[in-house]
């Protein structure tokens, strides 16, 4: 049974493995050809194009040997064959030249030498020369147009040559030439995001035009002893050895394309621009018996049929993979069956089990109800306990606050007394500036007693003006109105550094004139007893924050207590109510900065030393927060 199992599943495999072999192959030979009938189907009006193209263009140059064979000036030479006349017809041919562009025209006598030329300036010049071997002018001397394509005996170099008879009475006495180059057609074809292969080949079956350089003046097919023979003697390709190149025929469809396969016939070396295989569409070029073949890579025909293989295979894999999972899937619910059969039958047995558990489960269960009323007369009493904590709590909760507007109003409502009583001798005397100036400092005292009932209410949230600049030398400033009497009393010395820019921090400007507040009194209350009296203020900018450092020269902080000074409550004066630093601490930390506390050494001075640290903001960011 196993081994029939696995043989079965092999065969599975193999067939699989077959049908996914032959779907990937179909698909490569039917996105092949397609592919191949879409470039053929583009390619063949190219191919019509660059023909009716270089019809176009050779039919324009036809005119010219015929226009000369009409010139009287031209005849007059042949005829009298003076000195005078060749070079006044060398003029004439040169400026002929320069109009029409041709290569060369010139003009020969019966005997096919050159009497006039329009490179008489050159030093190949063709003057003098006889060119009667030529088939042009065997052609034109017999009265016909004369054609021919090869490579000039004088000047090297290659070009198309057209001849037209000069008559005169009835009777040739001359014959009219040109010579067309046709290099700037390879060199167009040649230019950069050309898609296309080219070449011309005459009726000989040689390349004498190509965008391949490796394949001019090369043959497609043997040449017989007449055709080598007949081209020495018109000294048509001159050294030219006319290596022959293999390419080939694939295939072949209807209308005379052909699929190829081209090589270079240079040492054996694939042609430059043009290797593997291709797609020729040729067309005849009349009346030259030439024929022009556009070749188009099949390198993309190929990609595509690879593409389209590797999209079949994959899509045969997803295939292949859903009825795996569907088996796989089948064999888990056939699985999954027989479990439950056997869990069912385990229960039939558990319950047996179960029943026979019952009466001593009973009796466990009333235990347990015993248990759980106990317990929860317990939960009942440990929630009447918890509930007078709570509320013991939230009194706690009251006097703490009550504790901490007492400490925060005594100094405003101490300055605001002393403030009312000088306004009220400044209005007796008369000085009503200095009154309302008291006044005015009153209406601030009033302000800042308010914000300190707001601000203790929501001690715990982040104030509203947290986020809008508050000026430091300002806030300071006013601090001093409640603080320069203490000061002058006591003798203290004071030293601010501020610098020279503007400084403004992310604070409410209450919240920092409380800081200062409780910062400078705890660093006189900490001086009471010391010998010099001495509070420093300095200015630290640290990137985008602004740290503000205020130092005295009391008695410094126990080193067991630096980190519980900002505690609610804590503090190490009998008279001290301990929220001072707490509630400065929470000032600076809703606005996003840090309250720290650090002992100076002895070479500092010793005392303690208040850090307060804080987002800064430029003077223009400062104006158009305010604003």
């Amino acid at each position: 049974m196993f081994g029939h199992r696995n043989f079965k599943n092999s065969a599975m495999v193999v067939l699989t493995l077959c049908l996914l072999i032959a779907a990937t192959v179909f698909a490569y030979w039917f996105a092949k050809r397609r592919s191949l009938d879409d470039m053929h189907r583009l390619l063949a009006p190219r191919a019509g194009f660059y023909a009716a193209t270089i019809g176009g263009i050779l039919s324009k140059y036809e005119f010219l040997p015929l226009a000369l064979a009409q010139s009287a000036e031209v005849a007059d030479l042949l005829q009298q064959q003076d000195p005078a006349k060749v070079a006044q017809v060398n003029s004439y041919l040169e400026d002929i030249n320069a109009r029409v562009g041709a290569f060369a025209v010139y003009v020969l006598d019966p005997q096919g030498v050159v009497l006039a030329s329009s490179n008489w300036r050159e030093p190949t010049s063709y003057v003098g020369q006889n060119y009667a071997f030529r088939p042009y002018f065997a052609q034109a001397i017999q009265g016909g147009i004369g054609r021919f394509y090869g490579i000039g005996v004088s000047t090297g170099e290659a070009g198309l040559f057209i001849s037209q008879p000069i008559r005169r009475g009835g009777k040739i006495i001359g014959i009219a030439a040109a010579k067309v180059s046709l290099d700037w057609i390879e060199r167009s074809w040649r230019a950069p995001g050309a898609t296309e292969q080219i070449w011309v080949t005459d009726a000989n079956g040689v390349v004498i035009l190509s965008s391949i350089p490796d394949l001019k003046f090369t043959t497609l097919a043997p040449l017989s002893a007449a055709q080598k023979t007949a081209m020495q003697q018109q000294r048509q390709f001159l050294h030219e050895s006319l290596p022959l190149v293999a390419h080939p025929v694939l295939e072949t469809f209807a209308d005379g394309a052909k699929i190829l396969a081209l090589s270079s016939p240079v040492q054996g070396r694939v042609a430059s621009n043009g290797k593997g295989e291709f797609l020729a569409v040729g067309r005849r070029l009349a009346p030259l018996e030439w024929q022009i073949t556009v070749l188009s890579d099949l390198a993309p025909v190929r990609a595509v049929a690879r593409n389209a293989a590797f999209a079949a295979m994959l899509v045969w894999a997803v295939v292949l993979l859903s009825v795996l999972y569907a088996r796989q899937r089948r064999r888990r619910i056939h699985e999954r069956l027989a479990a439950q059969e056997a869990l069912k039958c385990a229960y039939d047995e558990l319950e047996i089990k179960v029943e026979q558990r019952t009466s001593d489960l009973r009796d466990t269960n009333l235990r347990l109800q015993a248990e759980v009323t106990e317990r929860e007369r317990a939960e009942h009493t440990l929630r009447c306990a918890q509930a007078e904590l709570v509320q013991s709590g939230k009194l706690a909760a009251i006097g703490q606050m009550a504790a901490g507007v007492t400490h925060e109003l005594n100094q405003p409502l101490a300055a605001l007394k002393t403030f009312s009583d000088n306004a009220r001798v400044f209005i007796t005397r008369g000085r009503t500036d200095e009154a309302l100036e008291n006044l005015s400092i009153i209406s601030d005292l009033v302000k800042r007693l308010g914000y300190i009932t707001s601000q203790l209410k929501a001690f715990a949230r982040r104030s509203e003006d947290t986020s809008k600049p508050a000026q430091v030398p300002k806030a300071f400033a006013r601090t001093m109105l409640l603080l320069h009497a203490r000061v002058a009393a006591e003798q203290i010395q004071l030293s601010v550094a501020w610098p020279e820019q503007a400084i403004a921090v992310l604070c409410s400007e209450i919240g920092l004139e409380q800081v200062f507040t409780n910062l400078l009194s705890n660093a006189m209350d900490a001086m009471a007893e010391s010998v010099t009296k001495h509070i420093a203020l300095t200015v630290v900018k640290d990137g985008a924050y602004l740290e503000i450092h205020i130092a005295d020269t009391g008695t410094g902080i126990p080193a067991a207590l630096v980190e519980k000074i900002f505690d609610p409550f804590y503090t190490t004066r009998e008279q001290g109510l301990g929220l001072g630093l707490s509630i400065s601490a929470g000032i600076v930390r809703t606005a996003g900065g840090l309250l720290s506390v650090r002992n100076r050494s002895a070479k500092e001075g010793s005392g303690a030393e208040f850090i307060i640290r804080l987002a800064c903001v430029s003077e223009n960011d400062a104006e158009k927060r305010e604003a």
